[in-house]
């Protein structure tokens, strides 16, 4: 991984390279919280780009995304931010709703004086760029999403609720507070869901693959079903809590009991809500709305070098072609 990530820095791009050591860790207080930030530097137009559920700032900078904001650099104000409770901003006992995270994002805005800005993000980002789209649309200049949002099952039945919480649980990288910083996030639905006169008149665009576990039937909660089980039932797997410890413990009597499973199955493939949602998503953007599709990995593909080479160069152009088009 290493010697992938050195060939990262080399193989993205010079502007890379110039401008990694000026990037500058820095925080401050937005919506009553402290929030960690990166500063890339640059002038022109500001844009944010927005943490996912998993890391913080640093996502776009030297992790999962990696090779991507620096690119924007010099023409663009580049900056990244940390959502309140990951990484070092503020832990906070409440607030982690996709109403109170959007306002978090305003306020940061607000402290920085940014009127309004591109965002770029990925599945709970998206959810982020809806809500202020709906509530606050002039601080949009434009939006990027990198895969659908996530909307939540929200169902009356125990079942299929003790199977969401305990999905929600194994979160890797949340700790102990895995439920309480995204099982709020789950309520979330747009206006546009219920109500067809409600549209975004917003530039966006949408990237998707054809493995986004939000498209594929029966939505990100039957995909990780299969996986989760298969994951506890391994003879080397070892839970990172006590509440992950509980969560597999139910996902390994899940796994013996297949009447079980295939109750949550038929549910979760019948009350799927993401066909409905993205066919109202499509509604509500219209032809703001542009849908790019990623490329795909070839198989025995290695990872690294096909996100250096490959991913990485694709995101990049495409959304500088998007920006251009757009006079942004």
């Amino acid at each position: 991984m290493r010697i992938a990530y050195l060939f990262l820095c080399f193989q993205i791009g010079f502007v890379q390279l110039l401008f990694s050591q000026e990037v500058k860790e820095k925080f401050l207080l937005a919506n009553g919280v402290n929030l960690h930030y990166l500063d890339f530097g640059g002038e022109g137009s500001p844009i944010i780009f927005m943490q996912s559920f998993h890391e913080d700032a640093s996502e776009w900078y030297t992790g999962e995304m990696a090779g991507i904001a620096n690119e924007f650099l010099p023409n663009y104000r580049v900056l990244a931010v940390t959502r309140r409770g990951w990484g070092k901003s503020d832990h906070t006992k409440w607030g982690y709703d996709v109403a109170t995270q959007s306002e978090d994002l305003l306020g940061f805005m607000d402290a920085l004086g940014l009127k309004k800005a591109v965002l770029i993000g990925r599945i709970p980002a998206n959810q982020d760029m809806i809500w202020i789209a709906e509530h606050h649309p002039d601080r949009i200049a434009a939006m990027i999403m990198i895969g659908n949002p996530y909307l939540g099952l929200n169902s009356s039945i125990s079942e299929i609720r003790e199977y969401e919480t305990e999905l929600l649980a194994m979160s890797w990288d949340l700790g102990e507070r895995a439920l309480e910083m995204r099982g709020p996030r789950g309520s979330w639905s747009p206006h546009f869901l219920k109500d067809s006169t409600k549209g975004i008149d917003i530039s966006t665009l949408r990237f998707l693959s054809k493995m986004d576990v939000e498209s594929l039937p029966g939505g990100r909660n039957l995909f990780y079903m299969d996986r989760t089980i298969r994951q506890v039932s391994a003879p080397d797997f070892k839970p990172w809590n006590d509440r992950v410890a509980k969560a597999a413990m139910y996902f390994r009597e899940l796994g013996k009991d297949q009447g079980r499973q295939e109750f949550i199955r038929a549910y979760l493939m019948e009350h799927d809500p993401g066909p409905t949602f993205r066919a109202s998503l499509e509604r509500a953007f219209g032809e703001n709305l542009k849908t790019t599709w990623e490329p795909e990995i070839p198989e025995n593909a290695d990872p690294d070098l096909f996100w250096i080479e490959v991913y990485a160069p694709f995101f990049v152009d495409e959304i500088k072609a998007f920006l251009r088009e757009h006079k942004l």
